[in-house]
């Protein structure tokens, strides 16, 4: 294999423009598609760096240099002095001069990493190579980095474009591998919409896988609820409202027995009457029967006004009925 640091076999020539097959991405890596940051510079001083191209029978296919032929196409011109690349080169070598062109100019992206691994992966089959050969050109090298990277880029492209943008993380990512691709989609609209976190993201996948269980049906079909919509599309909410009403609504929906047994547990502690410093806490997801309560203070008078508001808790009827286990075992599957 031709060393990553040497100067590949090549010949200077300058050839048309529409001879260079622009749609062949075979060794593309760069996920940028325009070259318009570079437009001026061309227009001024030429390519300063000719592209790599593999001369066919009729067309060049590109090996490097796609958003700089992309910015001579835009300029309108209809010659360019490229690097023909000598035809004996072997495409694992054609494509490790791909990746070494990216890799060795400026850091690549999470999808151009992937594009890059998953590219030499095809080649190598054997895991040895594949390390040695992603070290070589500035890759990760860890098996299990690799493992989890190379497959990205056959996500959907939103998926892929929600990578980039930081608003769903790598390990998010891989759950969505697992999903159907336009499943997987759709929840990527959604955190990408929302702004969720990642904590709330596990929260919403969570929550539909577990309402798609129950119910025998796909999680697709959850998303695509006719309550869910209404509340992603209603224009009298801002992301924040609309992201907590989602939250809302699956909850209710996965835990009704649970939520309804908050909502009347809320509504019989406001009768008590309790102040900031004295509070009822009710079993997790009441199914216990034991409550607790919690005080605070910082001295004996405030300690007494206290104790005083526990003994007329004690006495209040609502008590009793919130005490009431009958009302507050909630049986969720």
């Amino acid at each position: 294999i031709m060393p990553t640091n040497a100067p590949p076999p090549s010949q200077l020539k300058s050839v048309p423009l529409s001879r260079i097959d622009t749609t062949d991405d075979t060794y593309r890596i760069t996920t940028r598609t325009d070259g318009d940051d570079l437009l001026v510079s061309i227009r001024n001083e030429g390519v300063l760096n000719p592209p790599f191209v593999i001369e066919k029978a009729t067309r060049f296919t590109i090996v490097s240099g796609f958003r700089r032929l992309a910015a001579c196409k835009k300029l309108g011109l209809e010659e360019i002095t490229v690097r023909v690349l000598d035809p004996n080169l072997s495409p694992l070598e054609y494509l490790r001069l791909a990746i070494a062109d990216n890799t060795f100019q400026r850091p690549i992206d999470l999808i151009e990493t992937s594009r890059s691994l998953h590219k030499l992966s095809v080649h190598l089959s054997r895991g040895a190579n594949l390390i040695e050969s992603a070290s070589a050109l500035g890759l990760p090298s860890n098996p299990s980095a690799i493992e989890k990277i190379k497959d990205l880029c056959l996500l959907p492209d939103r998926i892929q474009s929600a990578l980039m943008a930081d608003t769903i993380s790598l390990s998010m990512a891989m759950d969505l591998k697992n999903l159907a691709p336009e499943c997987a989609v759709a929840f990527a609209q959604l955190f990408e919409e929302f702004k969720l976190s990642l904590n709330k993201q596990r929260e919403v996948m969570t929550l539909v896988k577990e309402i798609a269980r129950r119910d025998d049906i796909s999680e697709q079909m959850v998303l695509e609820d006719r309550q869910l919509q209404d509340i992603v599309h209603d224009p009298n909410l801002d992301r924040g409202h609309k992201a907590r009403q989602l939250r809302i609504y699956l909850r209710q929906r996965r835990f009704p027995q649970i939520v309804e047994a908050e909502s009347r547990f809320e509504y019989l502690r406001k009768q008590l009457d309790l102040c900031n410093d004295l509070k009822m806490i009710p079993p997790k997801n009441f199914e216990g029967t034991a409550y607790s309560d919690s005080m605070t203070f910082n001295s004996i008078a405030q300690l007494k006004a206290l104790h005083a508001k526990l003994n007329r808790m004690i006495t209040h009827p609502g008590l009793q009925k919130i005490l009431e286990r009958k009302n507050n075992t909630p049986n969720n599957k």
